[in-house]
């Protein structure tokens, strides 16, 4: 945001994948409809970070020590995955965030809507593996 109040819609951040898919704070706030008043420095932080978690718990699909390609519904699982996690990384920066007032009690809610983000994350790097969404898998 400028000092004269105008949203910067340009401010943008790519954070490269490294043979991973390519992210960006442009892609994460439109994926999960993220203010553009929100400091996009904070959320290319987000993002960086979660990107490293997913890709450390991926690492059974590494292929002689390189990614794999993903195809198209893969990579947005994948997208999914990172951004959900940055997401619920994020909110309690949202929350203090100035509100309407019709808006303040959004926040009292953070703790499970945090679960709800991690877990989905968890299900979409479960689905990337081959393994179970719920995590139980058979003798």
């Amino acid at each position: 945001m400028s000092f004269g109040g105008k949203v910067n819609r340009a401010e943008n951040t790519n954070v490269l994948g490294d043979g991973w898919p390519d992210l960006s704070t442009d892609e994460f706030r439109n994926l999960r409809r993220i203010p553009h008043t929100f400091d996009n420095d904070s959320m290319a932080a987000a993002v960086t970070i979660a990107a490293l978690n997913i890709q450390q718990r991926l690492v059974d699909l590494l292929v002689d020590n390189k990614p794999p390609e993903l195809n198209a519904a893969k990579t947005i699982v994948y997208k999914r995955a990172v951004y959900g996690l940055a997401h619920a990384d994020l909110l309690p920066e949202f929350a203090t965030q100035n509100r309407r007032k019709e808006g303040e009690s959004v926040a009292t809610d953070e703790p499970e809507q945090e679960a709800r983000f991690i877990t989905q994350s968890n299900q979409d790097v479960r689905l990337l593996l081959g393994r179970s969404a719920n995590g139980i898998s058979s003798i």
